[in-house]
């Protein structure tokens, strides 16, 4: 195996042809370096001697491959060349080995010297060179004319055979000499990481390819048999892995600011600057405090240049006094050692800060690099402070020629690798970034501007709901009146006469028979008061479709009959007719909204009554229910959640989350549900808080908020004031858009006093508070209105409203026993209703509305629509969302659960 391999690398490599291509390749590679340092050497005025002696270098390197590929020529080519012109070109090929490895050995010497002086080894080895390179020459010229090998002394093929091994020797002392230097700690690390290259990648495999040039006309053993490797096989090796190395360690040491070619560290970077920056700057623009600087300092030294969080640490310098924000044991020591040298260089006006402010950023690599070869005050000073601080970097936050702030990355924080060029610029751009916050943070309150920013933003979404409302109003008056139709009844001699088609249209039955009928109520009604004050009077009604419309009498010339005018109302007639209990006039609009759109027919539904207390509850109701503030609801605990679900709905939200608190909070419980915690703390699935599960879909609420904690209070402030919060044991900022109402039965006020409830929170929720009226405290005319709309909400069926009217004593009873809430309130109307159908004996045909008793609007119209209710997909996921359970969903809407389950599967809904 091993034979055929060395037969195959023979019959390859070792072509002439292929050697030919390999030294001419070589020589162009070669060549071209040496004419690019031969450009620098003009252009660089420091460091010259070196440049001169790895041009020598390079020059003995082209003359070797000059001298191969004239024998290759010759030997397949050109035979007509003679054999001494070919001879003297080999002698002085010979001349310039020995230049090369002179000049490579004093080179590598240099590398690790600031003087080098040439003694004792060095001066030894420099004699025999110039000895051998005079012999070769005197050879060259004395001996010219020798036409084959034959011919020439045996003095002659042992010196070169003596200066092949010699020269290997004399390179392996330099390296051995830079392994040695390589140890030690005083030794710059850009030096080190050049040397490294150098060693490893060139001079080691030059060494070696120079012994197997040396070896293959001697047979070495591979195992048990001899086989010789061909010389053009070796050379071919040898040529190719030299001109990768060259290459290589070329490319790789330039960018090492190699013989200062680059002022700073050049090498490949993997960081995405671009898309990676902007995720740094969305963070930046939301710190609201100069304590969050130090968190995204060190995730972007982390995440950019690989640095451990625990060795970036980020200073802020203030007027008299400095703000630390890590927590380092040694950061006293370090920042005094930073304020004594910034204060001491500043007073001076030394040209140590003029240096720091022209570099923007102190690396301790470069100055140590700089430094060692080219040795200055101010350099020396820099390296002394960066020691004294144990920094690899000191970066400056500067504003306006001053040092606001600072950055230091420890000693040592990447070992192995060094700070690039293109990682110095990312640098100065974060720099340049922190500069500008921290000087806004120091002279704006941002936290204000978020709060301000948070609350112009919650005044414009209640405009703009407001202003939808408005808009739907004017539809329901278009609508209305786009054919306005004004009915005319005649009463006289004590019957009703539809003058009109328009009257027929409105009133939809006949007063004259059907006198039980609402309609024909009212109108006697009207007639009768228009009787007795001899005044125009007029009275609203719904009619079947549950239209309002206005019954407006007046008495004619005749004394015996009436002019009762019928038409839908106008937006006057609705404002006239309420607007004396306003107790705030300028809320006509509100109450607009009440009387001709859908979030006002829900709030009219819930309370059904229009009497002074009442109609303000809603109005506030209504105000509340166009804003997304945080809400604080006092009324009595039946009451609250229907009202928390009337406001979710109108929000438009799609998931309400009831938090009931029924104990003090401990352990933290509550806050972990409603923010999460670190998910570095955490390894749990789902673990992140409310306020992430429902951002922008949902609202929370919270019963019982004065159980909470003095914390979770303090971070529930936090996020209502300023739309943000921290995820438990984490600096981490997030914002988040979830409503929040909250309800309590004590009194906040005492237990701020009492301490137990933080003034901030309560503060924040005092701006929007909803008390409802006591039920105790209305009179008896708003408790009998309040009833009466009960009443109305509850029958379904107009032929039997008029069974349904609660008479004076139902009335004085209810009166008396007054409820506490209004739910209570409504049930005890609801079980009257049932005894009054009951004792008539017409319960069985009496249609009481099915979602009486049903105080979610979302689940109203699903309950009155009943088992039709099931032939909606959209409606039945709905309730399959909420309740997750198909017998609670037959119950709701009385149907069979075999039924819920077939249609469950009919829509795929699971």
């Amino acid at each position: 195996m091993i034979e055929n391999i060395i037969n195959f690398i023979n019959y390859t490599l070792g072509n002439p042809k292929f050697l030919l291509f390999a030294e001419t390749s070589s020589f162009c590679i070669k060549a071209y370096l040496f004419g690019a340092l031969l450009f620098y050497n003009f252009k660089v005025a420091n460091r010259t001697r070196l440049i001169r002696l790895l041009l020598l270098i390079l020059a003995g390197a082209i003359f070797t491959n000059i001298a191969w590929i004239v024998q290759l020529l010759r030997s397949m080519f050109f035979p007509q060349i003679e054999f001494k012109v070919f001879l003297f070109l080999l002698r002085i090929a010979w001349i310039f080995s020995i230049v090369q490895y002179q000049s490579l050995s004093l080179f590598v010497e240099n590398l690790t010297e600031k003087d080098l002086k040439i003694k004792g080894i060095n001066l030894i080895t420099l004699i025999i060179n110039t000895s051998l390179i005079i012999y070769l020459f005197g050879t060259s010229i004395i001996f010219f004319d020798i036409n084959s090998n034959a011919e020439r002394s045996p003095l002659e093929m042992s010196v070169i055979q003596g200066i092949h091994l010699y020269l290997i020797f004399i390179l392996s002392l330099a390296v051995y000499k830079s392994f040695r230097k390589i140890r030690s700690d005083s030794f710059p690390t850009i030096l080190k990481h050049q040397l490294k290259v150098f060693l490893y990648f060139l001079l080691m495999p030059y060494i070696i390819m120079d012994l197997l040039q040396y070896f293959p006309s001697h047979h070495f053993s591979l195992t048990s048999v001899y086989i010789p490797i061909s010389n053009y096989a070796a050379v071919s090796i040898s040529t190719i892995l030299l001109t990768l190395g060259i290459y290589f360690c070329t490319k790789k040491i330039i960018g090492l600011r190699f013989l200062n070619l680059h002022d700073h560290v050049q090498t490949p970077h993997t960081f995405d600057f671009i898309n990676d920056f902007t995720d740094v700057i969305e963070e930046l623009a939301r710190v609201t405090n100069i304590k969050e600087l130090a968190h995204i300092t060190q995730s972007f030294f982390k995440s950019a240049f690989s640095i451990p969080t625990s060795r970036t640490r980020l200073y802020i310098r203030q007027a008299g006094q400095l703000q630390e924000e890590t927590d380092f044991n040694d950061t006293l020591n370090t920042s005094l050692i930073v304020e004594n040298f910034i204060i001491l260089n500043d007073s001076q006006n030394s040209s140590i800060m003029t240096l720091l402010r022209q570099n923007k950023i102190l690396i301790r690599d470069e100055i140590e690099f700089n430094n060692f070869y080219e040795e200055q005050i101010s350099q020396t000073v820099i390296l002394e402070f960066l020691n004294s601080i144990n920094a690899d970097i000191f970066l400056p936050i500067i504003e306006k020629a001053s040092i606001t702030a600072y950055v230091i990355i420890e000693k040592d924080s990447r070992p192995e690798k060094l700070f690039n060029s293109v990682e110095r610029d990312e640098m100065l751009v974060f720099a340049s970034y922190l500069s500008n916050l921290i000087n806004l943070l120091k002279h704006r309150d941002l936290e204000r501007l978020i709060q301000q920013e948070k609350e112009l933003k919650e005044e414009l979404y209640s405009k703009h709901q407001e202003i939808n409302q408005y808009k739907e109003s004017i539809r329901s008056f278009f609508k209305n009146n786009k054919d306005k139709k004004i009915g005319i009844v005649f009463y006289k001699s004590n019957k009703f006469v539809l003058a009109n088609q328009a009257a027929k249209e409105l009133i939809d039955v006949n007063p004259n028979t059907q006198e039980g009928h609402s309609i024909s109520q009212t109108l006697k009604k009207l007639v009768k008061q228009i009787q007795e004050y001899k005044t125009s009077q007029s009275i609203f009604l719904k009619n079947s479709e549950g239209q309002r419309i206005i019954f407006s009498g007046v008495p004619s010339l005749d004394t015996n009959s009436i002019i009762i005018l019928v038409y839908y109302p106008e937006l006057s007639d609705i404002m006239k007719s309420q607007f004396d209990v306003l107790k705030d006039p300028s809320q006509w609009d509100y109450l607009l909204y009440l009387e001709t759109t859908e979030t006002g027919k829900l709030i009219n539904s819930l309370i059904p009554s229009s009497s002074e207390q009442l109609l303000n509850f809603k109005i506030e109701l209504l105000k509340i229910s166009l804003s997304k503030k945080a809400t604080l609801l006092s009324m009595p605990t039946e009451d609250l959640l229907p009202t928390v679900e009337l406001l979710h709905h109108i929000s438009l939200r799609q998931t309400l989350h009831v938090l009931k608190l029924n104990a003090p909070e401990k352990n933290h419980e509550v806050s972990l549900k409603l923010f999460g915690i670190n998910p570095l703390l955490s390894n749990i699935e789902g673990s992140e808080g409310l306020l992430s599960k429902l951002n922008n879909v949902g609202t929370i609420y919270i019963e019982n908020i004065n159980f909470l904690s003095l914390e979770t209070q303090h971070h529930l402030a936090e996020f209502i004031t300023y739309g943000y919060y921290h995820p438990l044991k984490s600096e981490h900022k997030i914002f988040g858009n979830v409503r929040i109402i909250c309800s309590t039965s004590k009194n906040l006020a005492v237990l701020v006093q009492e301490g137990r409830f933080i003034a901030k929170l309560f503060n924040e929720l005092s701006k929007t508070s909803l008390s409802f009226p006591s039920l105790l405290t209305l009179s008896k005319e708003e408790i009998t209105q309040l009833a009466d709309g009960f009443t109305e909400q509850a029958i379904k069926t107009e032929s039997y409203k008029n069974f349904y009217e609660l008479n004076d004593k139902e009335k004085d009873k209810l009166n008396s026993q007054r409820a506490v809430s209004l739910q209570e309130f409504k049930n005890m109307v609801h079980q009257m209703l049932i005894a009054k159908s009951t004792k008539n004996k017409i319960y069985d045909e009496t249609e009481f509305d099915p979602a009486y008793n049903v105080t979610n609007p979302e689940l109203v119209n699903a309950v009155r629509l009943g088992k039709k209710a099931l032939k909606d997909p959209k409606i039945l996921s709905m309730l399959w969302d909420k309740f997750k359970n198909q017998n609670k969903i037959a119950t709701l809407l009385n149907v069979n659960r075999s039924s819920v389950n077939r249609r469950l599967k009919e829509y795929n809904i699971s």
